[in-house]
C-alpha cells in the first residue's frame, strides 16, 4: 500500500480537465426557434462531434497552441450541447486546449457543414483540482495486492509444511 500510493504520489504526474459547451441548435430566418430546429441541432451534434476530432479542426489547434494534447467530446443524451474537454498536466494549458477547440470548432464547422455556428454555452475555466492520479486508489490498490501477496504466501507455507506437529501427524506419516 505504502509502495503503491508514494509511486502515484512522486512518478505520476497529475491531470487536470477543463471543459468548454457548445450549445448546437440552428435559428430558423425568422430568429424564433421552433421544433424543426432544435430537431436539426440534435442531429447536428453528433455530425459536429465528429467534425471537431478532424484534422482540419485539430490542425489549427494544434497550429494556434502549438502542441496536442488529449480531447474528449461528449454529448450528453437528449441535449443539443457539446461537452468539449481538454486534459493536461497543466490546468492553464488544459483550459487553453478547450478553449481553443472550442474557438476554433465555432470558425471552422459552420463553413463545412453549411449551418449557423454553434453558440458558446460555457467558457472553459481553470481547474481548481487534479483528477488523477487518484491517491487513495492507488494506495487500495497496494493494500489488496499485499495482502493477496501475503495470503498466497501463507497458503503455500501451510500445504509445503510436512513437520509433525501432532501425534495424530505421527500416526499419519509412520503408520503407528
Amino acid at each position: 500500500a505504502v509502495l503503491l500510493g508514494a509511486y502515484s504520489f512522486f512518478f505520476i504526474a497529475p491531470t487536470y480537465e477543463s471543459t468548454a459547451k457548445l450549445y448546437v441548435v440552428s435559428a430558423s430566418d425568422d430568429s424564433v426557434v421552433n421544433l424543426s430546429d432544435l430537431n436539426l441541432g440534435t442531429s447536428l451534434t453528433a455530425d459536429y462531434e465528429q467534425l471537431m476530432l478532424s484534422y482540419p479542426v485539430l490542425n489549427r489547434v494544434i497550429d494556434r497552441l502549438e502542441l496536442a494534447k488529449a480531447f474528449s467530446l461528449n454529448n450528453p443524451s437528449d441535449t443539443r450541447i457539446l461537452e468539449i474537454t481538454a486534459t493536461s498536466t497543466d490546468p492553464q494549458m488544459a483550459m487553453d486546449l478547450a478553449e481553443t477547440m472550442a474557438e476554433e470548432a465555432i470558425d471552422y464547422l459552420p463553413d463545412t457543414m453549411s449551418t449557423l455556428a454553434p453558440n458558446l454555452a460555457q467558457h472553459a475555466k481553470l481547474p481548481e483540482s487534479k483528477v488523477a492520479p487518484s491517491y487513495t486508489k492507488f494506495t487500495m490498490i497496494g493494500a489488496l495486492l499485499g495482502l493477496l501477496i501475503c495470503a498466497a504466501f501463507f497458503i503455500v507455507k501451510y500445504l509445503m509444511d510436512d513437520t509433525i506437529h501432532t501425534a495424530d501427524d505421527m500416526e499419519k506419516y509412520f503408520g503407528l
